[in-house]
This record gives structure tokens, sequence and C-alpha cells, in this order.
């Protein structure tokens, strides 16, 4: 267990990176079996994607700590806004599994939906901007992470201009689905290791 203040949020983050990677790979099996067998698959599905939601804003808050080529008042704002966008999906996403709104996926995502999609853009840009920009502790792992936010921002863009039909929404699934599990279990690992170091 790190104990320094840096040691502790990468700690903290190397756990939550893994929370990431389960999740999506949940999410990854379940939206299959779903497409395959029907409910009650489509909720568990619902459910993983917000706990991976929700575990990225302590991961990400990594990049923070260890720094990049970003400014800082611009890090504090990129920071910001990707709390609060992931905060925004999350929401919305309890609503919509517990029935209070619905969405129609078959068409351009509108209303509570695009809001809920306009956050994924948001969240997609964070996390590839944070990984481009990371400083010299990032090492490859960081074109993956690039790879998974890009393929946030478009499978919401995909939504948005056409729902699940429109080619941008399975490209984006690609980074969204496959790449980020990849990503966070790899970011888990570098993260476990540098929180070691300031044990």
């Amino acid at each position: 267990m790190a104990t320094s203040r840096t040691g502790w949020i990468i700690d903290r983050a190397a756990t939550a990176a893994f929370v990431v990677a389960c999740a999506a790979v949940v999410g990854l099996v379940t939206i299959a079996l779903f497409i395959w067998i029907g409910q009650p698959w489509g909720t568990i599905n619902d459910l993983a994607l917000l706990i991976m939601t929700l575990a990225l804003a302590p991961l990400m808050l990594a990049f923070y700590e260890l720094g990049g080529w970003t400014p800082t008042p611009l890090a504090r704002l990129a920071q910001a806004s990707g709390w609060i966008a992931v905060l925004t999906w999350s929401v919305i996403q309890v609503l919509m599994i517990t029935g209070v709104v619905a969405f129609d996926y078959r068409h351009a995502a509108t209303g509570v939906f695009g809001i809920q999609c306009v956050a994924l853009v948001v969240i997609g840009f964070w996390v590839a901007g944070a990984n481009l920009l990371a400083g010299p502790w990032l090492s490859w792992v960081r074109w993956l992470g690039v790879l998974s936010g890009l393929g946030f921002v478009g499978l919401a863009i995909g939504l948005l201009l056409g729902g699940m039909g429109h080619p941008l929404t399975y490209l984006g699934g690609i980074g969204y689905e496959v790449a980020l599990p990849i990503w966070a279990f790899l970011m888990a690992r570098l993260l476990r290791g540098i929180s070691e170091s300031h044990l």
C-alpha cells in the first residue's frame, strides 16, 4: 500500500483501472449474449457499462497526478470537465436502467439520450487527450488509450447522427468495447508498479 499522497492516488487509480478492464469485458460478453438471447443480459450490460464509466474517473486522476505536456490550468479544466461528464453520463444511465427514461437506439439520439452521448464525447476526448499528452511515465500504452478514447467519441457521434445503425457507431465500438479493456488492464499493471515505487 502506497503511503505518499501521489502513491495513494495512483494505488487507487490502479484498482480503478482493473475495475474498468473487468467491467468492459463483462460489457463485451453481455452485449453479445443480449443480441443472441435477450434479457436479462441487456440490463447486466447496462450495469457493467455504468461501473466501467464510474471507475474511469479515479483512473484518469492518475494522469493529472503524474503529469504531462498540458499546462496545469488546462489539465485542471480537463479533469473537471471529465468528472462532470462521467457523473452526467452515469446519472442518465441509472435513469435508463431504472426505467425513468427510455432510449431509442434505432434512430439518432435526441433528448436525454443525446445529452448522454455528448457526455460520452467529452469523456472520450478526455481519455484520448490525457493519454496523448501524458509525460514519459506512460509508454506505448498511450496509443491504446488514444484509440480507446476515440472509440468513445466515434460511438457517441454515430449514435447522435443515426443511432445503432450508423457506421461510426460500429467503428467506435471497436475502441469502446475491444481496445478499452486491454488498455485498462495494461494501465492497472503500469500504475501498480508506479504506486509501489512510492512506498
